[in-house]
């Protein structure tokens, strides 16, 4: 049957809207209302129910960052939320005789080979430096690279062709400040690996940043004001955990 010409001309085009955190974190707190509700009025038991749904949630949201499907795709905290709620459901379904909690020693080798993954990547930079105890520099290299362990460094850029670097603060901090420097070309990458630390950035005006990487119990805050024109784009890649980062001009 032909289409009616004045139908197509009104038909509304659907808006999907994204499944942004907060959407998804507030239908899991209307289903763990229904869920002790349910629980109060006798229905169901909710201490078994959550036994299973909880590792069910995790490892859907796992599968949802490895495919793309209502939210961004990220291979890493997806592939690490899948294999972590796959584990716990296969563990309280009977399936996996062991728990997580007996391959904790397994998260310090990941964390240690992380790290000389990403020293490796970088190689021998120039300008790079480390600290046990605290310190401060003024570096001219066109790479910063630091490094802090229970400690601080503070290290001020002053290049005129920056190409970015590498920053790791593992229980300690950093603060880096790049408002004298520029870029030698249109973006710079420097990739972060922070675990119960700190990075405070400070850049020029005329930059934009941007931060992708795996985030667990940490967070990155953008602080900056936006460039009226932007002469540069820095990306912040890596893995910050129980720490934080914050940028700003």
């Amino acid at each position: 049957m032909p289409e009616n010409p004045l139908m197509a001309q009104t038909r509304i085009p659907v808006q999907r809207t994204p499944a942004t955190g907060r959407l998804i974190f507030g239908v899991a707190v209307i289903a763990l209302g229904v869920l002790f509700l349910l629980d109060q009025l006798g229905q169901i038991d909710a201490s078994a129910v959550l036994r299973w749904a909880w590792p069910s949630a995790i490892l859907g949201y796992g599968l949802m960052r490895l495919t793309g499907t209502l939210c961004r795709q990220h291979m890493v905290s997806g592939g690490i939320m899948t294999l972590v709620g796959g584990w716990m459901l296969l563990r309280t379904l009977g399936v996996l005789p062991y728990g997580l909690h007996e391959f904790w020693p397994v998260i310090i080798i990941a964390l240690g080979g992380m790290m000389v993954a990403g020293g490796l990547r970088r190689g021998g930079t120039p300008g790079s430096g480390s600290a046990f105890g605290g310190g401060g520099s003024r570096d001219s290299a066109n790479n910063v690279s630091a490094f802090a362990f229970w400690s601080g460094v503070d290290r001020k850029v002053v290049t005129q062709s920056f190409e970015g670097g590498d920053i790791t603060a593992f229980m300690g901090g950093h603060e880096i400040d790049l408002r004298n420097a520029k870029m030698a070309g249109d973006t710079a990458t420097i990739d972060l690996f922070v675990v119960m630390g700190g990075v405070e950035m400070r850049l020029p005006e005329d930059w934009a940043v941007s931060y992708d990487g795996v985030l667990i119990m940490g967070g990155v805050e953008d602080r900056t004001r936006p460039p009226a024109e932007v002469r540069g784009k820095l990306i912040l890649k890596g893995f910050v955990m129980m720490g934080g980062v914050e940028v700003k001009n």
